[in-house]
């Protein structure tokens, strides 16, 4: 069965698309891992400090909210770490997409190999 020829700019945009899709959602996925099973003792040391820290130097990756009340107390609610190893959980499940991107690379190579006269 003989494949109809794309336009290669249109082949092209469809796997670039689908390229910054899949690193999207492997930032969404690397983000959540950091929330499951990040530290927070950078947000305790704020916390428990006294003086004055560089915010800056801080990692407060999984800090939700930061409230300072005028009575000088802190108040730190941090991401739910539940939710986030529910949403892996059930992500882990749906790699399918990994499939569906090598697919659909797959055929774009086979189609702009075919118009130059090479084959894959």
């Amino acid at each position: 069965m003989r494949r109809k020829k794309q336009d290669p700019e249109t082949c092209n945009e469809r796997c670039m698309a689908c390229a910054r899709r899949f690193s999207c959602r492997k930032r969404v996925l690397l983000g959540y891992e950091r929330l499951a099973f990040g530290s927070t003792s950078d947000a305790f040391r704020l916390l428990m400090s006294e003086g004055e820290l560089d915010v800056q130097t801080l990692d407060l990756y999984n800090v939700s909210e930061i409230k300072k009340p005028k009575d000088g107390a802190m108040e730190i609610k941090f991401f739910d770490r539940l939710k986030a190893l529910e949403y892996l959980g059930t992500s882990s499940s749906d790699d399918a997409g990994a499939g569906s991107l090598y697919e659909a690379l797959n055929r774009c190579a086979v189609t702009l190999e075919g118009e130059s006269g090479n084959e894959v």
